[in-house]
């Protein structure tokens, strides 16, 4: 993965940091179909940024008792006593993660997208340029050319993406599929 520069990590930041901060005002102050109904409302990759934006947001270093101090009860209701005493801090309570695979660039998929040389992406990268091209408005040739494929294949990623949104219970794109431009 590239490492996003100051810009592109300021765009992450502007187009997600509403959809974050709604998150932490319905955590702490809405109710559990509140959280529900704005996460159905992202995809898997708004989903990841979004965790990206909000782990900014956070103070490794702070106490875990202080962080928590919001939460005053159990999943039952009754008062809350979190078994702090070993943890101290939000950065004790982090366990190792390993890389698994080599994961989604997100500036490799803009470039991939913009004018410009082609831009060699993963499979998950692929996936993720033909559902941010589709919501943008290009039409399956348009994707399909910046991405060195053929427009029937790009069709068929489209459908599929439409049909994971689906089984995962998530609202489809707001970009209305009549509204995409088809090259004749």
């Amino acid at each position: 993965m590239t490492v996003l520069t100051a810009s592109q990590r300021g765009d992450m930041v502007e187009a997600l940091l509403p959809e974050a901060a709604g998150l932490v005002v319905d955590v702490h102050e809405g109710s559990a179909d509140d959280i529900k109904t704005r996460l159905r409302g992202l995809t898997r990759h708004e989903l990841e940024a979004v965790s990206v934006v909000l782990a900014a947001l956070a103070d490794p270093d702070r106490g875990l008792k202080d962080a928590l101090s919001w939460v005053d009860f159990d999943e039952h209701g009754q008062q809350a006593t979190p078994p702090l005493v070993l943890v101290r801090s939000v950065r004790d309570a982090a366990p190792v993660v390993k890389p698994k695979g080599r994961g989604i660039d997100a500036a490799a998929v803009q470039r991939a997208l913009s004018p410009g040389p082609a831009v060699d992406l993963n499979r998950d990268e692929r996936r993720l340029a033909i559902e941010v091209g589709i919501r943008r408005g290009m039409t399956y040739d348009d994707v399909a050319q910046r991405l060195g494929m053929d427009r029937e294949s790009v069709k068929r990623a489209w459908e599929r993406a439409k049909d994971r949104a689906r089984a995962e219970g998530r609202r489809l794109p707001l970009v209305a599929v009549g509204g995409i431009r088809e090259a004749s």
